[in-house]
Order: structure tokens, then C-alpha cells, then sequence
């Protein structure tokens, strides 16, 4: 018996509902599926993190080698300012500049290097004179380091004010993603540690 158009749609309506039904929940698993999401993610942002880290760290390292420096710097000035520097610097002016040279990278092992410092230690009669003196001889001009003129030029009396400088040429880790931290040439930057006081109106050794 041949069946009816009306049965043959029937059957036809009925044999496509489990089709569209299992279209239905591939389509759901499809957009539910979110194997791989992580690492398509991560890949986004990936880059600009690891960049920000090489800042972070270098931005880090940079400054702890600062203070490093400036605490040095500030122990190895305590004997221009006691005095014990004129009984112990005793040599000649390129001498007496290695010799606090060397004193100011023992109070910095490690992350100073010693090779690439240069120390300046000047006299001055007044706090004024100081200050037009380092203005006129700043190590850090027109995107270079200048220390020309830079050692151990005097040798403090008692009660003259006194200025330590510690000039380092600093290399940067990160080149490409810390350009901004240059400022003496590419991949370079120049530290300066300083400090200023008034010598102690100790006992001046006869000359």
C-alpha cells in the first residue's frame, strides 16, 4: 500500500528531528569548547608582559647599584672628613685617585665595577664656590660622560668643604626594552653618586 504524501512528510519530519537535534548539541559543544583558550590568550599578551618584567628588573637593578654606590661613596668620604685621609692618601694626585678609587669599590663589592668608576674629590672655601665648582664640571652633559679633570685634586684641610663625586659608567641589561634609561650612549647610563660636607677641624700632619 502506497503511503500518503501526508505520511511520507510525516516520516520524513520525523527522521530529520534526531539530525537536527544532534547538529543542535555539536553546535553547543563547539561554542562551550574552551580547549586552548589559555595558551591563545597568553600568546596576546606575552609579549608586552615579558617586556614590562625587563623593565621592572632593570629599573631595579639600576637603582640598587645607585644606592650601593652612594653608601660607598659616603663610608669611603668619612676618612676626608675625620682626616684620616691625609695619613693615608699620601702618594701623588694619580695615586691617591686609585687608592680612593679602590677604597670606594670595597664598600661595593659585586655590583660596582671598579674599572668603569672614576672618583673626584675637591676642595672649595665656601658652600657657593662648591656649587658654581660641580655646575661648571657636570660629568653627564649633552648625552655623553665627560670626566676630564676628574681624580683626587686636593687634599681637605681642616674645616673646608669638601666635594666627593663617584662617577660610573652603568651598562644596561636589557638594551632594546630599557632605551629610555640611557643617557650616555645606547645601552649605557651614567650614575653619579656625590656628597658634601664640611671637614672636621682635626689636626692638619706638618708638611
Amino acid at each position: 500500500m502506497t503511503p500518503s504524501p501526508i505520511e511520507t512528510e510525516a516520516r520524513t519530519a520525523t527522521d530529520a528531528t534526531p539530525l537536527r537535534h544532534k547538529r543542535s548539541r555539536l553546535l553547543t559543544r563547539f561554542r562551550r569548547s574552551q580547549d586552548g583558550a589559555t595558551a591563545v590568550e597568553f600568546a596576546f599578551i606575552a609579549f608586552p608582559f615579558l617586556i614590562l618584567l625587563a623593565a621592572i628588573i632593570e629599573t631595579a637593578l639600576m637603582f640598587w647599584t645607585s644606592q650601593v654606590l652612594e653608601e660607598a661613596v659616603s663610608q669611603a668620604s668619612r676618612r676626608l672628613l675625620t682626616g684620616e685621609a691625609a695619613t693615608r692618601y699620601t702618594g701623588n694626585a694619580a695615586a691617591n685617585t686609585i687608592a680612593f678609587r679602590n677604597d670606594v669599590c670595597a664598600a661595593a663589592p659585586g655590583l660596582v665595577d671598579c674599572s668603569k668608576l672614576v672618583v673626584d674629590v675637591r676642595t672649595y672655601s665656601s658652600f657657593a664656590n662648591a656649587k658654581t665648582g660641580v655646575d661648571g664640571s657636570n660629568p653627564i652633559s649633552a648625552g655623553g660622560l665627560n670626566t676630564t679633570g676628574f681624580g683626587y685634586n686636593q687634599q681637605p684641610q681642616p674645616q673646608q668643604i669638601v666635594v666627593v663625586r663617584a662617577v660610573l659608567e652603568y651598562s644596561l641589561y636589557f638594551t632594546q626594552w630599557s632605551a629610555s634609561l640611557a643617557n650616555i650612549g645606547s645601552g649605557r647610563r651614567g650614575i653619579v653618586a656625590s656628597t658634601t660636607f664640611r671637614s672636621e677641624p682635626f689636626n692638619a700632619p706638618a708638611t
